[in-house]
């Protein structure tokens, strides 16, 4: 949370953080401003302080009257002036950065992330500042979920679950046709056909696909985060993997979640596939805790699959299936943030939001996976994409 920066800071020796972009482009600077906009500013906290938010013209009044930022510096003549001698403020960083900071700080060291612009970055240490690289302080504050955050997962959630909704329907009312190809109106089904409805279903609860979906049919799963070419033809008798993690248009926040259908009977490994995922998700969640160590909940997923005879690149990092990839991830205005499931040492606070995604891959039938979002607290993690619960159709 925001409330959490200032010891941070402390923790890492900084005066201030500084940071710059847009509210679309970089993350940090919504979660930091609560401002929108294609616009580029520049955002100083100090120590103890505000936030203060360096801009010009319309994007000054628009960030006063639209953003939760308290304190403002005028660039305006500043850009005015390099205007005057045909020059742009993006190709100036120092002329910028000499008024705003000389200005609005008084400590030694500025700490930056990582998406600071090089040129920026450069400019400042021209400028004579000591710059220090804090690469997880934002992410690290992040990580903390207030209420309203929570509320936005939730609701991202709901449009995902909604859009996953569309798409089951279709794969259930289809039609086996040749080759076990599903046919929808004498028409086969297609990755492309699947994804087009579910951009579609997205849009009517105002969210938008963070990055291309994922549609694995078959042993094409195996790799799980094979997109699935937009020829691939939906079939019976194999696992389908759907892998979707909207963002909300305006709130921005994402959720992530995973099913895997299938069409007709399944045989005894792809039962015994999705009987040891349940299994492992639901040893996970009841690991998922205030204060819990992270590799605690790891191991108890990947050692409930171990039970059922399948691998995992945790316990045996040479394995080729099985799973082999991490069990999950902190979701927010990125897909994945923190905290870091390989953090094994690190513990579960109240108010972090985890995606949960354990499955099991075999290259010879594909792979099985189940993921929901899950908010940590006190007690028992709240599950915050409920729905879908019948995975095989």
């Amino acid at each position: 949370m925001i409330d959490d920066l200032d010891t941070l800071m402390e923790d890492r020796g900084v005066d201030a953080i500084l940071a710059e972009g847009n509210g679309f482009e970089v993350p940090d600077i919504y979660w930091l401003t609560g401002f929108l906009s294609p616009d580029s500013i520049s955002v100083l906290k100090n120590l103890g302080e505000d936030l203060i938010v360096g801009t010009a013209f319309n994007t000054l009044d628009r960030v006063r009257k639209e953003s939760h930022v308290k304190r403002t510096h005028d660039l305006s003549e500043t850009y005015l002036q390099l205007m005057r001698s045909q020059q742009r403020a993006i190709d100036n960083p120092e002329a910028i950065y000499e008024e705003f900071l000389g200005n609005q700080f008084s400590g030694r060291v500025i700490g930056v992330p990582t998406h600071l612009p090089a040129h920026v970055l450069i400019a400042i240490q021209n400028l004579g500042y000591e710059i220090e690289l804090v690469p997880h302080l934002l992410k690290n504050a992040r990580a903390t979920k207030t209420a309203k955050e929570v509320k936005m997962i939730r609701n991202a959630g709901a449009a995902t679950i909604n859009a996953i909704s569309v798409v089951a329907e279709i794969i259930k009312d289809a039609d086996v046709g040749a080759n076990k190809v599903l046919l929808s109106k004498g028409n086969p089904l297609t990755v492309a056909n699947l994804k087009m409805k579910l951009d579609h279903a997205l849009l009517d609860f105002r969210a938008e696909s963070a990055e291309d979906a994922i549609l694995a049919v078959g042993k094409k799963g195996f790799d799980w985060h094979y997109l699935g070419s937009p020829k691939d033809r939906l079939k019976a008798g194999v696992p389908i993997i759907l892998d979707v993690f909207p963002r909300l248009k305006s709130d921005r926040y994402i959720a992530d979640v995973t099913r895997t259908f299938f069409k007709g009977t399944p045989d005894k490994i792809v039962k015994k596939m999705y009987e040891a995922v349940q299994t492992a998700a639901d040893a996970s969640i009841d690991a998922l805790t205030n204060g819990a160590r992270i590799d605690d909940v790891n191991m108890a997923c990947f050692g409930t699959l171990k039970r059922y005879g399948f691998d995992s690149r945790r316990l045996n990092p040479e394995a080729k299936d099985g799973m082999t990839h991490g069990l999950g991830h902190g979701i927010g205005l990125d897909v994945h943030e923190n905290p870091s499931m390989y953090r094994y040492e690190n513990h579960f606070e109240d108010g972090h939001v985890m995606a949960i995604e354990p499955g099991v891959y075999l290259k010879s039938v594909g792979g099985v996976r189940i993921e929901n979002d899950y908010l940590v607290t006190k007690s028992k993690a709240k599950r915050l994409t409920p729905g879908l619960d019948e995975y095989f159709l």
